[in-house]
């Protein structure tokens, strides 16, 4: 027999659901509750809320529908609910019909309204919805700003900001702006837009250290978070994701040493973050005693905490740990099964590598670029000819688009088994320019192979490429770059020497693009 919970009470445990950032706990919750077909209306706001975040359109429908039939008066509260609902699940339609039916409505209902239709990419109906508001408030001027900018035009974005009455000017205004230019990589109006606010919030910290790192700035990054009077742990997870994805190992570790000194226990973000860079320096050990801390900690095996576990494992060569986590794990996404799949790839297990390929497809997940790249460089390394064009095939039923890395493992899988010709002819038909590492294998191959005549002739495709250069010195940088990358380091040299014989000078910070 089910165990029906009171209305107070059922309120209460809904409310903590939602403060705890389980969403799902809190419809489960509301269900429970229904015990006797009534519904606990003063709860419907909070399971509307939680139907957004996991934008659970039916169950909100049904809630809807619940709502009408029970005969309860639908209040502000409620109904300003619906619209965010339904603004949030993309059905902007029900949401404009909730708002107009509407007897009765508030600021927090237009703004609502003005989000939906941000959200749902109709700028030009917020802004008529928004020139109709008799009184306005802070969140109203955000939202219009922060949707402009979300919707790719920071122009208009920055006229409405420029707008905002100074009254109104709160530290969310002037993060969103600061958010708007650090995203989009211009840090110096980012940065200018820092120095004018008057009052900062931990966030806005974090987006300009974010902002530095991602623009490969790791010192400014750093004198940022420096600058910091007091930091929150999410500051200290801006820090250490930062030096993680810049490759900054070592500064990892260090920083995840200082942040625990000053007393933050590190969550889920930190400790991928951490994982990552025992991934990139095979620091297995370490990732070991990672591992345990999540489950001493009772850290959620989150679908991030998943990928980063895997892919630490399957880096550092402990792939029995990593497939066992893999088929583990209960929620997956296509970086679960590509970071398997690369570690069998990058450790010459390239039969396991084709065969979690399968098994991917075989789940309904769709393969994207790096899956594809990592399958294809298996096959190169292991041979596999068929499987490897097979693979390149099925790109297109995918709707994946082949980049220059994908032509180069097939060039490369290609040249290792002595197929020269089709080699040469996939380069000559490649949709971009083959750069130096394209060439540089095609080369390889035909040392490799003894392919004399197919040297010779992948040596005039190069000089025809030059040819198209408006700067005779490019051909020889792309000749020795080439020779480089085929080993072939005396004719590198030797390039190289009649490049300077000529007089001429390398550009700085200037290079052909490597794959």
């Amino acid at each position: 027999m089910r165990r029906e919970i009171p209305s107070t009470s059922c309120f209460h445990s809904i409310r903590n659901c939602i403060t705890a950032k389980k969403p799902k706990a809190a419809i489960l919750t509301y269900i429970r509750s229904r015990g006797g077909g009534s519904i606990v209306i003063a709860a419907v706001p909070l399971v509307l809320k939680a139907c957004a975040s996991l934008s659970m359109l039916t169950f909100g429908k049904v809630l809807h529908s619940e709502i009408l039939k029970s005969g309860v008066k639908c209040d502000v509260m409620v109904g300003t609910s619906l619209v965010h609902m339904y603004g949030k699940c993309r059905d902007i339609v029900s949401a404009r019909k909730v708002f107009d039916d509407m007897p009765e409505r508030n600021v927090v209902s237009w703004n609502a309204m003005i989000g939906g239709y941000m959200m749902n990419g109709d700028t030009g109906a917020a802004s008529g919805l928004f020139g109709l508001m008799t009184e306005r408030t802070s969140v109203t001027w955000n939202e219009m700003i922060d949707g402009y900018y979300r919707n790719g035009d920071m122009a208009m974005a920055r006229r409405i900001f420029d707008c905002v009455p100074e009254g109104l000017k709160n530290v969310v205004t002037w993060t969103v702006m600061v958010d708007m230019y650090a995203s989009n990589g211009d840090m110096e109006a980012a940065r200018e837009m820092f120095e004018m606010m008057g009052v900062r919030n931990f966030y806005v910290w974090s987006v300009m250290i974010t902002g530095y790192f991602k623009k490969g700035d790791v010192v400014k990054a750093r004198e940022v978070f420096d600058g910091m009077s007091l930091r929150n742990l999410v500051n200290w997870n801006s820090l250490i994701s930062g030096y993680a994805q810049n490759g900054m190992c070592e500064e990892v570790m260090d920083a995840f040493t200082r942040m625990q000194e000053e007393g933050f226990e590190p969550d889920e973000v930190t400790l991928v973050s951490v994982l990552s860079a025992c991934a990139q320096t095979g620091m297995l050990n370490v990732g070991k005693e990672i591992h345990e801390r999540i489950f001493s900690s009772r850290i959620e095996l989150n679908v991030f905490v998943v990928n980063a576990l895997v892919d630490m494992y399957a880096k550092c060569g402990d792939l029995g740990t990593a497939r066992l986590i893999f088929e583990e794990a209960l929620v997956k996404n296509s970086a679960t099964w590509n970071s398997l799949i690369t570690g069998f790839a990058i450790h010459g297990q390239c039969g396991m590598a084709i065969e979690f390929f399968s098994r991917m497809e075989e789940s309904g997940m769709k393969p994207d670029e790096v899956t594809f790249l990592s399958v294809l460089s298996a096959c190169a390394h292991g041979g596999l000819v068929e499987e490897g064009l097979e693979s390149f095939s099925k790109m297109w039923k995918y709707g994946v688009k082949h980049n220059i890395k994908h032509y180069g493992c097939l060039v490369d899988l290609l040249g290792r088994a002595g197929r020269l010709q089709d080699a040469f002819n996939l380069v000559r038909g490649m949709p971009m320019e083959p750069n130096d590492t394209v060439l540089g294998a095609l080369l390889g191959s035909c040392r490799t192979h003894s392919g004399t005549t197919m040297t010779e002739n992948v040596l005039e495709f190069i000089r025809e490429l030059s040819d198209h250069s408006s700067n005779e010195d490019d051909h020889y940088l792309l000749l020795s770059n080439i020779y480089a990358a085929s080993e072939r380091w005396e004719m590198a040299e030797r390039v190289r020497i009649a490049f300077s014989a000529r007089g001429s000078v390398k550009t700085t910070g200037c290079s052909v693009l490597m794959i």
